[in-house]
């Protein structure tokens, strides 16, 4: 088993393989601040998408969360826009299921000088109880949850190609 261990981390390392964390620090640097724009009409959804992207900063790119004044870069997020579009009715014409779609601006400023700004969209379809409304807005927050995360993905990928191409 230790054999196998050591083969697939020395095949990792002979391929050429680096963590996204590596391309990061090309763009980010090692302290990082994260700064909201909250969202008006989705507030928990904003605060909430806060978390995922400090999650984001210290799991995938392996920075250290700062404040912003010993920031090398900070990480602005807002979420645009929020649109739900019916996507299902029963027979008597009420919607069934809606799909979510969320828009969010990303923009980075570091110690370098650089300020870029990326837009991405996610989805994600819900379904609604025609019987208990709770459990439909409960289906929202969570589908505006997942929208959120296609769209940290992509940031995600953004930053890894920022970090490759400097």
């Amino acid at each position: 088993m230790r054999v196998l261990l050591v083969l697939w981390l020395l095949g990792l390392g002979g391929c050429g393989y680096k963590p996204i964390a590596n391309f990061a620090d090309k763009v980010l640097g090692k302290g990082v601040y994260v700064r909201l724009v909250v969202n008006m009409p989705n507030p928990k959804n904003s605060v909430e998408f806060k978390d995922m992207i400090n999650r984001v900063v210290v799991q995938r790119f392996q920075n250290t969360l700062t404040s912003e004044k010993q920031a090398d870069s900070i990480i602005t997020i807002e979420m645009n826009k929020v649109l739900d579009t019916s996507i299902s009715q029963n027979q008597e014409g009420f919607t069934t299921f809606y799909r979510v779609t969320v828009y969010v601006t990303y923009t980075y400023d570091n110690k370098m000088g650089t300020t870029k700004s990326f837009e991405f969209s996610g989805y994600y379809n819900y379904a609604v109880s025609l019987q208990n409304p709770l459990i439909t807005y409960n289906n929202r927050l969570y589908a505006i949850s997942q929208a959120l995360d296609q769209t940290m993905t992509q940031f995600v990928s953004q930053i890894a190609y920022e970090g490759k191409v400097k």
